[in-house]
């Protein structure tokens, strides 16, 4: 699977000129859970590679880069707080922002009352939460037409793995805006679900404060995927053994 190396200044920026530019593409914010079913799914695989960049907010994805190819370690950014980056910065410079996601419109309403809250001069666009169902043929069209009129230049899609990812490979080039999939951080940042404390992250820990706050949602992605990320990993670790990095 591939990873950017970068400093989150450096993508976080990337993100940022590209919105302000109008020019298309996408970024998935990746992590174990995503890692695995990369493996699993090819055809995932290759809308997961093709982002215009792949971000890890993974402690253990960073490590485990680190130390199979003997780069420096880089400091992660929470989804979350990535989201939040982004929005301080598309307030500076007056780039439109959409939301699309939230588990449910009254959700999708609080997050933007936080995110207004914190960013007065925000401007939100454009905010849609679709249904869980598939949407149809004229629904897609309606709400690809009703983003691109909004004038949004950068897109939150927070619909969770792999909806977000399938949806922004889908529509490249068919939004004139930079997308970002945040998951989890919709729901963060609205103050639905509470965000881990910074020493959690850090400790490579935030798997197992999810799973104690949701652990009915989350069980079977931590306790079954997580092992089997584990066993890949030691896989490849033998099959580099005595390989150059």
């Amino acid at each position: 699977m591939r990873l950017d190396y970068a400093e989150p200044q450096t993508y976080l920026a990337h993100i940022m000129d590209r919105a302000a530019s109008g020019q298309p593409g996408y970024c998935c914010i990746t992590d174990v859970h995503q890692c695995v079913r990369v493996h699993d799914n090819p055809r995932f695989a290759a809308k997961v590679n093709g982002a215009t960049l792949v971000i890890p907010d993974s402690v253990i994805l960073q490590r485990a880069r680190a130390l199979f190819h003997g780069v420096p370690y880089i400091e992660t950014m929470h989804g979350a707080d990535i989201m939040l980056e982004l929005c301080r910065r598309a307030e500076a410079q007056g780039v439109l922002i959409a939301l699309i996601g939230g588990r449910d419109d009254a959700a999708l309403a609080q997050l933007q009352h936080r995110l207004m809250a914190r960013f007065p001069a925000l401007e939100i666009a454009y905010a849609v939460s679709p249904p869980f169902r598939p949407q149809s043929a004229r629904e897609d069209t309606e709400m690809t037409g009703a983003i691109a009129a909004s004038g949004a230049r950068l897109v939150f899609v927070g619909l969770g793995c792999p909806k977000q990812e399938n949806w922004m490979a889908d529509h490249t080039g068919r939004i004139d805006a930079m997308m970002v999939g945040v998951g989890a951080a919709f729901d963060f940042n609205a103050g639905i679900v509470r965000l881990s404390p910074r020493w959690v992250h850090r400790a490579g820990l935030e798997w197992l404060h999810r799973l104690a706050s949701e652990p009915r949602r989350l069980w079977k992605r931590y306790l079954c995927t997580a092992p089997r990320f584990l066993w890949l990993l030691a896989r490849d670790a033998v099959k580099r053994r005595g390989k150059p990095a």
